[in-house]
């Protein structure tokens, strides 16, 4: 039932108790198969506590998230900047992109179901490839992490040799292929997680359309498998275990080389681990409340919706912050779009940043 609207039988009645059993006009009731009535009704305090977080930071956090993403992805990828590190950096910038745009799609479009047909429509239609899309784009967030970390601590403490073979850009781009390909695997489940099915809409008075969970998606074996020991291990504890193992490594190397940034590399350090744990405990912790306990906290996952998109958006406050060679580089094009002139100009009058083609251990994203 994943073409267009079904016809509808308006011979079939669409009564009170027609209605209480999950069909209207020959056709489900929109919410029916989940057990989510669109009557059901909810405080006004919860109103206007999603409308705030949801209607409103949300999209403006993410907007701002998307033009740091934008800009991170340019300056990251600018010739002077390449280096194997920045490699990771860049592909972390995309895959945040692709985690705000989702995110939109996941918890903005889907409060405005509530207040809008159009948004009713299209989340129903587009659920079955935004909502894998998005959950790869955040498996792909998290390993680039744990892999830029790691290029981090080998161009600090490892040897010449080791260095030489890992910190490459051929081998970055290697590394995030196999994370991509990693990630669509191991996200692939959830394709056959929900289908689309043709509904009446009680809210609007006409057909539309509506996801519904299917036996996979019902199984409590599978739940408790996937989303609870699986999710945990590869997707929670085990990364953020990894990164505080590998920034503390980073630490004790870059003290025993007594270099004279040292000060303000170690709060950079503190600061990208404190954001990403911040950010991700809140999500963990309704996770298990849900999986677990059964505790459902709409407040909660209304705070971890958000928290998914702050954490895909602060990046850049990080990268500009303390990051010096980004913030001269960024601001040699910013200054050149201004002036309208062109970034490549003759031999005479150029004059390129001067940018390492390796930059120091601030530029890890956590």
């Amino acid at each position: 039932m994943e073409g267009g609207l079904e016809i509808l039988n308006m011979s079939l009645e669409c009564s009170p108790e027609s209605r209480s059993n999950g069909t209207c006009y020959g056709l489900a009731v929109c919410g029916y198969c989940y057990d989510f009535a669109e009557t059901r009704q909810v405080s006004k305090e919860y109103e206007q506590f999603n409308l705030i977080v949801i209607g409103v930071l949300l999209p403006l956090i993410g907007c701002l998230g998307l033009i740091g993403n934008a800009l991170s992805a340019f300056t990251y990828s600018r010739r002077e900047m390449i280096s194997s590190l920045n490699v990771y950096l860049f592909a972390l910038a995309c895959s945040d992109i692709v985690i705000i745009l989702t995110a939109f799609f996941l918890f903005f479009l889907e409060n405005m179901r509530k207040r809008s047909e159009w948004a009713t429509y299209y989340f129903a239609v587009l659920s079955p490839v935004m909502f894998p899309l998005g959950l790869t784009a955040q498996t792909m967030s998290v390993f680039i992490t744990v892999a830029s970390a790691f290029d981090c601590f080998v161009l600090v403490a490892a040897g010449e040799k080791f260095k030489s073979k890992f910190c490459s850009v051929n081998t970055s781009i290697l590394v995030i292929v196999k994370i991509f390909l990693l990630g669509t695997f191991y996200n692939s489940p959830h394709m056959y997680e929900i289908y689309v099915i043709d509904c009446w809409s009680t809210m609007y008075n006409t057909a539309s359309k509506d996801v519904c969970p299917t036996a996979l998606r019902a199984n409590q074996d599978y739940v408790r498998i996937y989303y609870v020991y699986m999710y945990t291990i590869v997707m929670a504890v085990g990364p953020v275990l990894l990164l505080i193992v590998i920034n503390s490594a980073i630490v004790v190397s870059m003290r025993r080389a007594s270099s004279p940034n040292s000060e303000s590399d170690i709060i950079t350090l503190v600061l990208v681990v404190c954001l990403f744990i911040t950010c991700n405990i809140l999500p963990l912790t309704v996770n298990f409340l849900e999986l677990l306990f059964g505790i459902i906290n709409s407040y909660l996952i209304d705070l971890s919706n958000l928290m998914v998109v702050v954490n895909s958006s602060c990046n850049f406050l990080i990268y500009y912050t303390f990051g010096s060679n980004f913030r001269r580089t960024l601001r040699h094009y910013v200054r050149n779009a201004l002036n309208r002139r062109p970034i490549r100009q003759n031999a005479n009058s150029r004059t390129p940043p001067r940018v390492k083609l390796c930059l120091p251990p601030t530029e890890v994203l956590i």
